[in-house]
Formats: structure tokens, sequence, C-alpha cells
């Protein structure tokens, strides 16, 4: 039985309780609306990386890429350390890369992955900067 055919309601009654219904509908679209926008806030929030964590995935990367490098084994060996990437990678990525990347703003960190590898490069100053800081780290890992 459609609730328009119930009977004892008068009009006004009926016309009251469309009218509470409609207001409940509104308050829980509303809701859901608001909910839906601190929800998508958040997960936008933690989409962009905050400086520490930018960091933290740059230098993670390192660790897994550089020990496949042909250069980083050369070095080793030049160094007198072969055979001890594992030991070492730790040091030299956060050596590398940690410094650098503190003198950046949280901005230019966001975008490092968008811009080209010679403007990377340029803004880490530059290649010559970039293999100094490679041969200090390497020096650095001898020292202990």
């Amino acid at each position: 039985m459609p609730e328009a055919d119930k009977p004892g309601l008068s009009p006004e009654a009926e016309a009251q309780r469309r009218k509470t219904k409609a207001k409940i509908r509104t308050i829980r679209i509303w809701f859901w609306v608001v909910m839906s926008l601190f929800a998508g806030f958040f997960f936008l929030s933690q989409c962009a990386l905050s400086k520490p964590k930018a960091k933290q995935a740059i230098i993670e990367s390192c660790i897994k890429n550089v020990p496949f490098s042909e250069k980083w084994q050369a070095d080793l060996k030049t160094a007198g350390l072969e055979g001890q990437s594992a030991g070492v990678i730790d040091d030299y990525c956060t050596c590398m890369w940690d410094e650098p990347l503190e003198k950046l703003t949280e901005k230019q960190i966001q975008s490092f992955s968008k811009i080209s590898a010679q403007a990377q490069l340029d803004l880490l100053g530059g290649a010559a900067r970039f293999e100094a800081r490679d041969k200090q780290c390497m020096a650095a890992l001898k020292a202990p």
C-alpha cells in the first residue's frame, strides 16, 4: 500500500512527514558530500610526498639501483672495498643525496621526478658538483 494511501493520516500530517523526510534526506546528502571531501583531501595529502618522505624514497631508490652500476663496482674496487657493496651502499647513498636534497624546497622535491635529467642535475648543483660529491662520499667510505 503506498504511503500516501495509509489510513488515519491527515493531509497536514502527511505534508509534515514528507517535509521531515526531505530534510533528513538533505542532511544525509550533505553529510556524504562533506565526508567525501574530507576523505578526498586526506588522500590527496598522502599522495603529495613531504620532503622527508621524498628524500627517503630517493635514497631507497639509490640503494636499490646503484649496486648494479658498473661504475659503482669499479669505484668499490678502486677504494679497496670490493665485495662490500651491501655494507657500504646505505652510507654512500645517504651521503650522495641527503645534503643536496636538503637544500631544495619541498615544491622542488615534489616536482623533481617531472623534470628532465639535465634539469635535475642543474638543480643539484651541476655535473661537476655531483662528481665532486661522489668522490667525497667514496672517500668517506674508505675512512672508517
